[in-house]
């Protein structure tokens, strides 16, 4: 983290919280004077309301365009730290307020629901009609496709106590709630507990030896992902069952996990962690008669097509052509998996076990693959040899067998890439960084001063790597590939654009699209 002081101070608030809605046609920042909401295919602002006191907001959930509930924070807060204000955007006014006498730490809402994360317990509301429902002509004009809120009918809040539920202590402000569905850590460390709001029995899970670190949920409800403290493996779980139906691995150090995302598809899971890194994890494991199918063909075109001589893995310029672009590959992904290779390379690098008598149809990086190397593309390696056969055959023996080390045999990313993390100053929420104090002897000593806390993360540390995949349109499917949005907050506010693709020859690759700093001025394209 930078510690140098800015010469001259940005005229930008600094972003101390951001969420998507529960649909993902919106997100919303928390600032330092106040919120904005945006839309998240373009990032255009869509509401700036001036709230009644100035000054920060640390915790804020909206429910597209009509609701939002949000929490005071930061240097200057606008609130009391233990006090929820749930606003009704088509009113511009407050219309629900609940103190919880202890510090919140996250908010989640649905249609119906509005869960408030505590420390060591979360309390659950259920929206009730705040007035009778008042008849309203409805609205002729059809130039928008999306609904419009009457400000005419019945006014709703979170106004009555549905439950309150025990969690281990919840730091992290860890909760997901999809449609009658609440995940939340339980009493015990590494478990979870899913809890059908409508009814129903809760069921507990244990997930991890160690204390959870993020939680996500599948947009229908079926499937779960949990990843601990230790920020090495994130492991699936069908939520009707509780099996375990996958686990990947992110890396073999220690990292702090940021968000978890699956497709509107369920095809991908998306990850991203303070490595800097956003890895796309395949559900659906590939199909091994049409890997073999594959191999066979990018062998014989490989043995055709290359020359006699070697060249440097660097020679060839590997591209990815999507929609017309062709872009290049080294610039696409930070991941072995986004190189264009045949199935059984996809598999080595990815950490797959390797079936034996599967005919390979590359054996040229077999040893950096053994390694988990990225490997040289198939265009720059030559044909490959009975001696390089030979060891790539007995990698993927020793992978395969009950005695290589699991580290070799766990499923990575099929692609990864970096996504932007800034340089953010130690006091990125303002202030001085040190101040002078009298010691016993009577002299000056200058000390630093303690980074201010947020809500769910008590270093201080600015929201980074927060994931939404957009929403499913009509007539898409996964198997196309998948958009994938990375915001960022802090000083340097930053919302990113990837698109997960298929590669040349099989694979798959991840391409940024771009980027913006949502917080100045945009433009309509």
């Amino acid at each position: 983290m930078n510690t140098r002081q800015p010469i001259q101070p940005s005229n930008q608030p600094a972003v101390l919280y951001l969420a998507f809605s529960s649909s993902r046609k919106r997100f919303i920042a928390g600032l330092a004077d106040g919120f904005r909401c945006f839309r998240t295919d373009n990032c255009l602002t869509t509401y700036n309301p001036t709230l009644p006191v100035d000054g920060g907001i640390a915790v804020v959930a909206a429910l597209d365009d009509r609701y939002v509930a949000f929490v005071g924070g930061g240097r200057s807060p606008a609130g009391k730290s233990d006090v929820v204000i749930f606003w009704d955007a088509v009113l511009g006014k407050e219309t629900a307020r609940f103190h919880l006498h202890e510090p919140v730490l996250g908010v989640r809402l649905s249609g119906r629901w509005m869960v408030v994360v505590l420390r060591e317990r979360t309390v659950v509301f259920e929206y009730q009609e705040l007035q009778p429902r008042s008849l309203s002509s409805p609205h002729e004009d059809g130039s928008s496709t999306e609904k419009v809120p009457d400000p005419n009918e019945a006014l709703r809040a979170p106004n009555k106590v549905k439950a309150l539920y025990p969690t281990s202590t919840n730091d992290h402000a860890l909760a997901n709630l999809r449609g009658d569905l609440l995940v939340l850590p339980a009493q015990s460390t590494g478990q979870v507990q899913l809890i059908p709001l409508s009814g129903g029995s809760k069921r507990v899970l244990r997930a991890h030896n160690t204390s959870l670190r993020c939680l996500a949920i599948s947009d229908d409800g079926t499937l779960l992902a949990t990843a601990s403290e230790q920020g090495t493996l994130i492991r699936v779980y069908s939520i009707s069952n509780l099996d375990q139906i996958a686990e990947f691995r992110r890396g073999s150090d220690h990292a702090i996990i940021f968000s978890l995302a699956f497709s509107p598809g369920n095809r991908w899971l998306a990850c991203t962690s303070d490595k800097g890194t956003l890895h796309i994890f395949d559900l659906r494991p590939p199909d091994p008669a049409a890997e073999i199918h594959t191999a066979k063909d990018r062998s014989t075109k490989d043995r055709h097509s290359l020359p006699h001589h070697r060249k440097t893995p660097s020679y060839a310029a590997h591209r990815l052509s999507a929609g017309g672009l062709a872009l290049e590959r080294d610039s696409l992904s930070g991941g072995p998996s986004a190189h264009s290779s045949p199935p059984t390379s996809r598999a080595g690098s990815s950490g797959r076990a390797g079936t034996p008598g599967t005919p390979t149809a590359y054996q040229g990086g077999s040893v950096q693959e053994y390694y988990g190397l990225r490997p040289p593309p198939a265009s720059a390696t030559p044909p490959s040899t009975s001696g390089s056969s030979g060891v790539s055959a007995l990698a993927s023996a020793f992978k395969a067998s009950g005695f290589a080390p699991r580290i070799l045999r766990d499923v990575r990313s099929v692609a990864s890439i970096p996504f932007h993390l800034g340089d953010e100053i130690l006091h990125w929420q303002g202030g001085a960084a040190f101040s002078w104090t009298t010691t016993p002897g009577g002299g000056r000593k200058r000390v630093r001063n303690a980074v201010l806390g947020l809500p769910g993360e008590a270093s201080g540390r600015p929201p980074k790597g927060v994931l939404g995949f957009a929403p499913r349109e009509v007539g898409e499917s996964d198997e196309e590939g998948a958009r994938v949005y990375v915001l960022g907050g802090g000083g340097d506010a930053r919302w990113e654009v990837f698109e997960v693709l298929p590669a040349e020859g099989g694979g798959w690759g991840v391409v940024n699209r771009g980027f913006r700093r949502y917080l100045t001025r945009q433009f309509v394209e």
